[in-house]
């Protein structure tokens, strides 16, 4: 979509979403907003990325026809009148059922704001929501995380990001956006095989566009001769890099038991109380998980939390 092509946003004509619910026209401001094209001229595009701000009303109107797969939404400006903002529609625009996340977030310093995220933009790394304007430290962490696993150092990012870009492994996606509120958002597209990183780091590093702080050549792992002996040599670098890339559901420095644990006849013991907490809430979420503890972990502490569950 080319978005140069609707009216430009001036403080006269911020731009605005528009729905029909219950009866009543609902609007809200709108601070950035992405579609999908659709596949047929006839079709609307299709909602992935909004940001709104408005009365608690409009809010939960809007809210609710995305929710419930909408194809009578409105992307348009309101023109400023004595009391308000009457709204001109630019493009109408649908949702999927069921298919989005919100989350409330604070632009320039004090304004609050929906975030409204499609599925299809969250947790496959395919496209990354670049929030404050360091994109290329979001491709690090994207790379350091599951998919890939690739400790990608941090003065490293820069020049990695620039390689991705340069061969067309990163694109840029266009969209709306008020570049006063959020002048460091962006979102993009990764289109990276795990292999492909790979390569990419190893060549990096060979024609030593990337460099490490301290030089080695491996024979310290020559040492090594047994599981036993590695961990106990980098256990702590192990540690360290699971702690950035993992966050628990269940943290038991931080985070309480659940209560209801110390009403059993038998009491749970504080371990025991921590990981049944921990197993409740994966539970709530997943249909299934796996205990792993050292032998004689006691297995009726599952029992108690799938019937409390």
């Amino acid at each position: 979509m080319n978005w140069k092509t609707y009216e430009k946003e001036t403080i006269e004509n911020p731009k605005m979403l528009e729905v029909y619910l219950e009866q009543a026209w609902q609007d809200a401001f709108c601070y950035a907003m992405a579609v999908e094209e659709p596949e047929k001229n006839y079709l609307d595009p299709k909602l992935l990325l909004t940001i709104i701000s408005g009365n608690d009303a409009s809010l939960q109107a809007i809210k609710a026809a995305i929710d419930i797969g909408s194809n009578g939404l409105y992307f348009g400006y309101g023109e400023k009148g004595l009391t308000g903002y009457e709204f001109q529609r630019e493009f109408k625009f649908c949702t999927d059922k069921g298919a989005y996340e919100k989350f409330p977030i604070t632009i320039n310093q004090n304004r609050k704001a929906l975030v409204i995220v499609h599925d299809s933009l969250l947790g496959d790394n395919e496209f990354i929501l670049s929030f404050d304007g360091d994109p290329a430290e979001d491709i690090r962490q994207v790379l350091g995380g599951g998919k890939y696993g690739l400790h990608v150092l941090p003065e490293w990012k820069d020049t990695v990001y620039t390689e991705l870009l340069n061969r067309g492994f990163i694109q840029e996606v266009e969209f709306y956006k008020d570049s006063n509120l959020l002048p460091g958002f962006e979102i993009l597209k990764l289109s990276l095989e795990e292999e492909d990183a790979d390569s990419l780091i190893s060549e990096l590093v060979k024609t030593k566009k990337l460099s490490f702080p301290r030089e080695g050549n491996g024979s310290a792992l020559e040492e090594v001769t047994d599981l036993t002996s590695y961990m106990g040599q980098y256990v702590n670098d192990m540690i360290e890099k699971v702690s950035e890339q993992v966050e628990p559901t269940h943290n038991p420095m931080t985070d309480s038991s659940f209560p209801y644990f110390e009403q059993y006849k038998r009491p749970l013991f504080p371990v025991q109380a921590h990981v049944s907490t921990a197993v409740a809430k994966r539970l709530k979420e997943q249909k299934s998980l796996i205990i792993q503890g050292e032998m004689r972990c006691d297995t009726f502490t599952t029992e108690k939390v799938v019937h409390t569950v």
